[in-house]
């Protein structure tokens, strides 16, 4: 099978890679897809005139007008974080399907508050509240989406299968800016214009609510709790393997013995206070927390939230154009994050891509900058340079979807132990969210202060620096099981990433657990972990 690594597939039953798993990794990835929709469609919707009358934008100031554009791109990020930490405590309770169902809930009913929206000054206080809870719907998808279909997949494919949220993302980014081109050539004069991509981004969380009566809950959520027959149950069914195989007992056995030793080492709350204090734990929540600073000043929401303006950086004022080629881009960031999901990721590994990616990134924006303030200084746009800027920007996208868009999220779902996962994903999606935030609202006065190629220097800059940092700091993981992510962070930070492929290594080479059975070594302590205890 190509799209994993011969060594790990060999060692997986071919029944363990079925449709059956990928399918529920479709419907768990519409959690990404909730992101995408409510990231792009607003930069569209903006420049729609419908909407422009329909919120009487035209009796605002210039100031005013800028200012309350700004909050309403700013204001789904500040949702995306509360929503993200809100979850958390919610995601450990009730588990990763009612969590994820709450928060499939809360983003449908902001979407068909948005598009229902009366308008006017009053409206558009409404409107900053219906982003504002878009924001807190997909910002706790996208905590519980990753975590539930990194817990769920069988570490052969567990990149790709989690990265099938960030493949989800891409494609409602190229959706929501289609369907803003569809509208501008087809609804023009009417506010179906602004309330068709409004109203369309509900259907993610739609799809969600119903896809997950078909998804059983993660096992290792269920074995922390003590539910044993549970646990045993859904992982039966994600492996399509009955509970005597070799393969499934030793799953069953690493998870058992992952929870056993977190409790062992830190019960109860104190105990999870000392864990999350632990050095073990700052690092990953470090790296985690680094890697979520190269992904936003890598500068891919920034193309995505101010792709029109960027465009008329370049000389591209034709709003049909633009609406075209923002299609055009969301599609190729798709289809660059499905070839990685299934060639790259489990096959050549996250570091391969998150480094090839990293090139082509510094090489657009590197040529960007130059182009930008070639074209600041003489005062004309070259028509040559402009295309080749729109290339560029498009090789961007490529590089981007192999890098920095996929690695921090993956590594944020694999990194944490089972007791504190959802606390550190929650801690760093709020803080990417967070670093967004203040990114996104700063970027227009970045422009004025740093002239229109500042901010492509900084990003390039930033992207740099941080690429060196995960030459040093981020981990190879590609078929290392998550209860085995401990040996990696037990060295110092800059040996992480240049060692990772010896402990996968060492990893591989432990005995199974029938083989700890044939050499007498006792395994029925850990056997039992988890199991409910009888009197």
């Amino acid at each position: 099978m190509a799209i994993i690594d011969k060594k790990i597939y060999e060692q997986t039953p071919k029944e363990t890679i079925s449709w059956k798993i990928l399918c529920y990794a479709i419907i768990l990835s519409f959690s990404g897809s909730a992101h995408g929709f409510n990231t792009a469609n607003i930069s569209g919707v903006l420049a729609f005139s419908p909407f422009k009358k329909h919120f009487e934008l035209s009796s605002m100031s210039e100031e005013s007008l800028a200012d309350w554009k700004a909050w309403i791109t700013s204001m789904l990020i500040l949702g995306s974080c509360v929503g993200s930490l809100i979850i958390a405590p919610i995601n450990d309770k009730l588990g990763r399907k009612w969590s994820l169902g709450l928060s499939a809930f809360v983003y449908s009913v902001s979407a068909i508050l948005m598009s229902a929206n009366p308008g006017g000054a009053g409206g558009r206080a409404e409107l900053l509240v219906g982003r504002f809870l878009s924001g807190a719907g997909s910002g706790a998808a996208s905590v519980v989406g990753t975590n539930y279909m990194a817990e769920i997949a069988p570490s052969a494919i567990r990149g790709g299968l989690t990265a099938s949220y960030n493949a989800n993302t891409m494609l409602s980014v190229g959706l929501a800016y289609w369907i803003n081109y569809g509208a501008l050539l087809n609804l023009g004069g009417s506010d179906a214009q602004w309330q068709v991509p409004m109203g369309v981004q509900a259907l993610p969380g739609i799809i969600l609510i119903v896809g997950l009566f078909f998804v059983p809950e993660s096992p290792r959520w269920l074995l922390s709790k003590g539910k044993s027959e549970a646990a045993e149950a859904a992982l039966e069914n994600l492996r399509s393997l009955p509970r005597d195989h070799a393969y499934l007992r030793q799953e069953l056995y690493e998870i058992r013995a992952g929870i056993e030793h977190e409790l062992a080492l830190s019960p109860g709350f104190k105990g999870f206070l000392k864990e999350m204090a632990s050095s073990n734990v700052r690092k990953r929540l470090a790296l985690v927390m680094m890697m979520q600073i190269g992904f936003q000043f890598s500068g891919g929401n920034t193309l995505t939230y101010y792709m029109t303006s960027i465009l008329e950086s370049i000389g591209i004022t034709s709003n049909s154009f633009n609406y075209l080629f923002a299609g055009i881009y969301g599609m190729v960031k798709f289809l660059s994050v499905l070839l990685y999901c299934l060639f790259i990721i489990d096959r050549l590994g996250r570091r391969t891509g998150l480094f090839v990616g990293s090139g082509l990134i510094l090489v657009s924006l590197t040529y960007i900058t130059v182009f930008l303030a070639v074209s600041d200084k003489s005062g004309e746009i070259s028509k040559a340079g402009g295309l080749a800027a729109v290339v560029f920007i498009y090789i961007f996208a490529v590089g981007y979807s192999f890098s920095w868009a996929v690695a921090p999220y993956i590594i944020n779902a694999e990194a944490f132990p089972t007791k504190i996962r959802s606390t550190c994903m929650a801690i760093c999606i709020a803080w990417q969210y967070l670093v967004n935030f203040a990114l996104s609202r700063a970027q227009p006065n970045m422009v004025l202060a740093m002239h229109s190629w500042g901010p492509f220097c900084l990003f390039t800059c930033v992207t740099l620096c941080m690429t060196f940092y995960a030459y040093f700091a981020y981990p190879e993981t590609k078929g290392l099981s998550m209860e085995h992510m401990e040996e990696l962070f037990n060295m110092p930070w800059y040996r992480v990433g240049r060692a990772s492929t010896k402990v996968i290594i060492a990893v591989r080479a432990e005995p199974t657990l029938d083989e700890k059975k044939e050499r007498g070594i006792n395994v029925e302590q850990t056997e039992d972990a988890g199991k409910p205890r009888t009197a």
